[in-house]
């Protein structure tokens, strides 16, 4: 889904500025209070934002886009990803995948391998994995509206116990030095146990997540856990 050119720049103003006024809104983008407040309304609704008196801020102080459009955020960075890591696929692979924007453009790609299997935490990608017919097995969890995924106890349970051969992950951002971070701790622990229990781990980055170290660490990247970036 994409939003459209006023949209998207309601919300990188929101990302500047961390928050925004309908006044200075409307006098920026040459549009009426009323469009902007129509525009508000609905990226509430979508989840990309909190309205509160005169304007909006960020959703827990932090601006977060449901998965469904960050598809559409550096979507050219995410299809040569894509196509990198489609380089470490073979026959008879259980692959894991976590909630990724970027991993749903490595999905396609499965077809062409004979015998291969999903594991994933993300109800997002379910949708893309059977247009394909793949086969998928979906751990439990708690539903996580913005990322289309299950986390919590019962989806680290499952984890535990399994060991795929390949572990597609996307965190929220990596060093210069190789530390794989997330702002949310249950989103780290899954992303720490698919690394720990996969045979290979590729971590599919894009550039704008280069140079953010947040609270959580899930690993350091080495010769077994693969730091993919544009």
């Amino acid at each position: 889904m994409k939003l459209n050119d006023r949209q998207q720049m309601i919300l990188n103003l929101l990302k500047q500025n961390q928050q925004v006024r309908v006044s200075q809104l409307a006098k920026e983008l040459f549009a009426s209070e009323m469009s902007i407040r129509r525009d508000l309304e609905y990226l509430e609704k979508e989840g990309m934002l909190s309205r509160c008196h005169g304007g909006a801020v960020p959703i827990g102080n932090q601006l977060h886009y449901p998965i469904k459009y960050r598809m559409n955020i550096h979507a050219k960075e995410k299809r040569e990803l894509a196509l990198r890591a489609k380089e470490h696929l073979e026959n008879h692979m259980v692959v894991f995948f976590n909630s990724s924007s970027t991993g749903a453009y490595l999905i396609p790609y499965l077809k062409e391998y004979q015998n291969i299997s999903v594991i994933t935490n993300s109800l997002f990608l379910v949708s893309f994995l059977s247009q394909y017919h793949i086969p998928c097995t979906v751990t439990g969890g708690i539903y996580h509206e913005i990322e289309g995924c299950l986390f919590g106890s019962a989806a680290e349970q499952f984890l535990m116990r399994i060991n795929p051969d390949l572990a597609i992950l996307s965190c929220e951002g990596f060093t210069n030095d190789g530390i794989v971070t997330e702002s949310v701790e249950s989103m780290a622990s899954l992303a720490r146990i698919a690394c720990e229990n996969a045979k290979k781990t590729l971590f599919l980055m894009d550039e704008s997540k280069r140079g953010a170290l947040y609270t959580h660490t899930v690993c350091r990247t080495d010769t077994r856990r693969l730091l993919l970036h544009a």
